[in-house]
């Protein structure tokens, strides 16, 4: 039995020391596909710019409201008309468009060469045409506004999505090299079971470890797979691909002044901006409607040959519908109506960016506050606390389940770690985003 203890001793010892606990354990990634593709931010942003779905569709709608000022700016189409005799029941022939015997127009019948041209034009009144323009101009501005949201949001994804990525696959890093620490030491225990060597609790203790480790493991993974299918997405990038990320930009440690922060959002939020072109919209539509209680009128010229009070008759027209009944009333009061909900819309937008900005910076300064309040050291005794758990247990002087304590307790720091830089990036990126200024 001693010789036994004394080889199972030896053989743990060296087991242990072989795990390499006393390497970092963040400077690696985890285990990546074959088909990986290694991108930077700055690079993945330039892709999101050229592929991205979304922000090719919402162009196509600047487009769009660009064609639709020129079409407001086009002056409405003459109408040309033309009548001309079918069928002459009295002589019998159909469309008798030739000239009349001199007989005949001395008897004064025309039996043939009757036919009428008309040439009709509308004429906007009220400037009607200039505010369909004004309000296509809007609507094009309302596009474009648009368009920056959009942007705004999807950048701010991309970056919280490529961030969580990287730290996610740090803390997956952190699990796969425990796993490999648990499974080599649980095979050893199992195999000192056989001999008597260790109890039964102690293998059965580190297979419960390891399953807790796997879970761990598979929820990282998933994750990891949800992150992978955003970027995919944002990207436009094939199924198979998996994107690594390489690096982050530095985190900074102070923020800028809150009021500079407060006075930004105001400034550069582009729903902002959307809520005072709507208001701006709404105004240019109630002009409109008001402008089309104004009728349009009509004019035109009529020739008539053989038809009218002389052979060759040329009249003037003019038409207007009487504005007695229909004089726009409900068009105008929805737009009246509308233009109210849009102006209480920009105060409530306000307060929202303004809540928005407060929001961040509480997070923010939680995170900083919580960096701040580590002591000089700290990372460097985290790794210390795996080493000397290790030679501890090599001398015998702590237990099995001591010493996974110690193990555990190692790993929570790193996550704890792993979390706060995240946390950290990703409460900047928010400021940016809530204030649309790259303050970090």
């Amino acid at each position: 039995m001693f010789r036994f203890r004394f080889y199972y001793a030896c053989f743990l010892s060296a087991f242990l020391l072989g795990l390499g606990v006393d390497s970092p354990l963040l400077a690696q990634t985890a285990a990546i596909p074959a088909d990986t593709i290694r991108q930077s931010l700055p690079q993945l942003e330039q892709l999101f710019l050229e592929r991205n779905f979304q922000l090719l569709a919402q162009r196509y709608q600047i487009d769009m409201a660009d064609a639709a000022i020129t079409q407001a700016g086009l002056r409405p189409n003459p109408n040309l008309w033309f009548q001309g005799n079918l069928y002459n029941p009295q002589t019998h022939k159909v469309l008798p468009f030739g000239r009349p015997s001199q007989a005949d127009i001395d008897a004064g019948i025309y039996n043939s060469g009757y036919y009428a041209v008309q040439l009709q034009q509308v004429i906007q009144l009220a400037g009607k045409r200039s505010k369909l323009v004004a309000l296509a101009e809007s609507n094009k501005s309302l596009a474009q506004l648009a368009f920056r949201d959009l942007m705004r949001t999807l950048h701010y994804q991309l970056y919280s999505t490529y961030a969580n990525l990287y730290y996610d696959l740090q803390a997956l890093r952190v699990f796969e090299d425990e796993l490999a620490r648990q499974q080599r030491l649980l095979e050893s225990y199992r195999i000192a079971l056989q001999s008597g060597g260790v109890a039964p609790y102690e293998v059965t203790r580190l297979e419960v470890a390891l399953r807790d480790l796997q879970a761990n493991e598979a929820n990282y993974r998933t994750q990891i797979a949800d992150e992978q299918a955003t970027l995919r997405v944002l990207l436009r990038q094939p199924a198979q691909t998996f994107i690594l990320p390489t690096e982050l930009p530095a985190l900074q440690s102070t923020a800028p002044p809150l009021a500079t922060a407060l006075d930004s959002a105001q400034a550069h939020r582009p729903d902002i901006a959307i809520s005072q072109e709507q208001i701006n919209n709404a105004q240019r539509s109630l002009t409109l409607e008001k402008a089309r209680r104004t009728p349009d009128l009509t004019t035109g010229l009529l020739f008539e040959k053989y038809g009218n009070a002389y052979v060759n008759f040329l009249g003037f027209q003019a038409s207007m519908d009487l504005p007695v009944h229909n004089r726009n009333q409900g068009a105008i009061r929805s737009a009246e109506t509308n233009l109210k909900a849009v102006t209480s819309g920009l105060d409530n937008q306000q307060v929202v960016v303004q809540s928005d900005v407060l929001n961040a910076y509480d997070k923010l300064n939680t995170y900083y506050a919580q960096l701040n309040e580590r002591p000089d050291g700290y990372l460097d005794r985290i790794r210390n606390i795996s080493i000397e758990a290790t030679k501890a247990y090599n001398a015998r002087m702590i237990g099995l389940l001591d010493y996974l304590d110690k193990i555990k307790t190692y790993q929570q720091a790193q996550l704890n770690n792993i979390d706060l830089m995240n946390n950290l990036f990703q409460s900047q990126q928010l400021v940016n985003y809530v204030t649309n200024t790259k303050f970090f």
